[in-house]
């Protein structure tokens, strides 16, 4: 049996390289022929590219300091990226920029999955916004069975004119799964369909296959953000390091972006160091989803500032009774709650259920039979 998985793989961004591996590993394991689908939107490539220079010219000139900070490193980063994934995934021998180019893999395999990520995100700036393809409308269901694993709407709240194009292409769906509680409350109704609420594949692998550690030997606060940070945002950052006895005069390390508040800049790290700095830190501050799930994964103390309106983040942290770790960045929070340490063995209580309910949803859309069999692994 062949397995397609069609996601957001070829990106600069860690969470999305990250959760395409832990699907592909995934599903691996478990003994399947699978392979990611090389499929590379235009759209969503040139709005990444947009992101390696984040600061405009000056008079159509960039400077030299912006160049070393900026443009160069975040090239080797997408180098990296790159590296990674055809070294330490198996891709389609074809690959497509463009929607009609999926064509050529709708009789390639026996089962195609979506997921995860926000790839059912109706107006995300960076993928480009609505995208059938994701929904596999490419693939014929008479031939090829269509599962969906975790994927998201995003920040979608109203389906609104996506709605009934969206129920048709889900309409011959096997089996349908999401990641938060946003995107289960759309399918179910919005669309009338019955999906199972699972978690991001992340959190189905336990990535000891990565072996890098960090170069830095001495306890270190890791910072994360897909974006660039503002001086607002450094300066509450600042406060809630100062505030918290035990990380006053603690190495900061940063993470994809430069801080002015870091000690060290760290940009062109590849999905295996990055990994590594969060298994090791001693506190993580990040705003990122995935930022937040790896400080679960390797038991982290950690705090994330975010904007309320984050659905992805609150979602996971109310799941867990963890919301205390968010900090509107926006406002003046308290940082009172940061300072009590995260009871660990009751948070992996509740997660491992979620991680076992999440199995058993894809080895039951993959095959039903093989249920007993594939638990074990």
């Amino acid at each position: 049996m062949k397995i397609g998985i069609l996601t957001f793989h070829h990106t600069t961004n860690y969470g999305a390289t990250l959760q395409a591996y832990a699907l592909w590993k995934t599903i691996k394991q478990y003994g399947y022929d699978v392979e990611i689908i090389d499929y590379r939107p235009y759209k969503t490539a040139i709005n990444y590219l947009g992101r390696l220079m984040p600061i405009k010219p000056v008079h159509g000139n960039y400077s030299r300091y912006k160049l070393e900070r900026h443009f160069i490193p975040y090239l080797i980063q997408a180098w990296r990226m790159r590296r990674f994934l055809v070294s330490k995934l198996k891709l389609s021998k074809e690959k497509t920029y463009t929607i009609n180019g999926l064509e050529k893999f709708s009789n390639q395999y026996d089962i195609v999955i979506c997921g995860s990520d926000q790839i059912w995100h109706t107006k995300d700036r960076f993928t480009g916004g609505f995208n059938p393809s994701f929904f596999l409308d490419f693939i014929d269901s008479k031939n090829t069975k269509k599962i969906s694993y975790a994927p998201s709407f995003g920040q979608t709240k109203d389906l609104k004119q996506d709605r009934q194009l969206i129920s048709k292409l889900i309409s011959d769906f096997d089996k349908i799964s999401v990641r938060d509680n946003n995107s289960l409350r759309l399918i179910e109704q919005d669309c009338d369909r019955v999906a199972t609420k699972v978690l991001d594949p992340t959190f189905l692998n336990d990535f000891t296959e990565f072996k890098s550690t960090p170069k830095i030997e001495q306890k270190y606060i890791l910072l994360y953000s897909i974006t660039s940070y503002t001086a607002e945002q450094e300066e509450k950052i600042k406060s809630l390091i100062e505030s918290i006895p035990k990380l006053k005069n603690t190495l900061i390390v940063s993470l994809a972006r430069p801080s002015n508040i870091a000690n060290v800049d760290l940009i062109t790290v590849d999905p295996e160091e990055w990994v590594g700095y969060f298994r090791n830190a001693a506190y993580v501050i990040t705003s990122s989803y995935h930022g937040t799930i790896f400080s679960l994964k390797f038991k982290r103390e950690f705090t994330v500032f975010t904007r309320p309106d984050n659905i992805k983040i609150k979602d996971l942290l109310q799941d867990l009774n963890l919301e205390s770790r968010i900090i509107d960045h926006q406002k003046n929070s308290s940082f009172s709650q940061q300072f009590a340490n995260i009871d660990y063995d009751l948070v992996y209580r509740k997660l491992e259920k979620k991680i076992t309910v999440s199995k058993i949803y894809l080895i039951e859309a993959l095959n039903k039979n093989n249920l007993k069999a594939t638990l074990s692994l």
